[in-house]
């Protein structure tokens, strides 16, 4: 991963930022209950990667095609968010890091269990 100024770091969170609040306030679609977006990175000058997840019992495929159908609204307002900067096109991905994430943390608790 390459280093980044503190400005394209601050960016980044920002856009996050405004991306998760977004979720929270316009869709009201049941399937982006619990829906996170947890880490966005640049992709280059074109695109930024976006990485959800959300947990428990879901169908993944249909949570990405219906979060994909949304992506032209989430551009649309971040670019009048964020009128300063030239925006890339936002990729969605789906977070497995968070499922093995889960599956560590499972595992300590059982080891804690007498």
């Amino acid at each position: 991963m390459r280093n980044m100024s503190a400005t394209q770091q601050r960016f980044l969170t920002d856009v996050q930022r405004l991306l998760s609040t977004l979720l929270i306030r316009d869709v009201a679609d049941p399937r982006f209950s619990g829906v996170s977006i947890t880490r966005v990175e640049r992709s280059g000058r074109q695109v930024m990667t976006v990485w959800v997840y959300r947990g428990g019992d879901c169908d993944e495929q249909a949570c990405m095609q219906a979060l994909e159908k949304m992506t032209p609204h989430f551009e649309h307002e971040l670019r009048r968010a964020l009128p300063k900067y030239r925006l890339p096109k936002l990729k969605l991905r789906w977070d497995k890091n968070f499922e093995k994430s889960g599956d560590v943390l499972q595992m300590l608790r059982d080891l804690e269990r007498p």
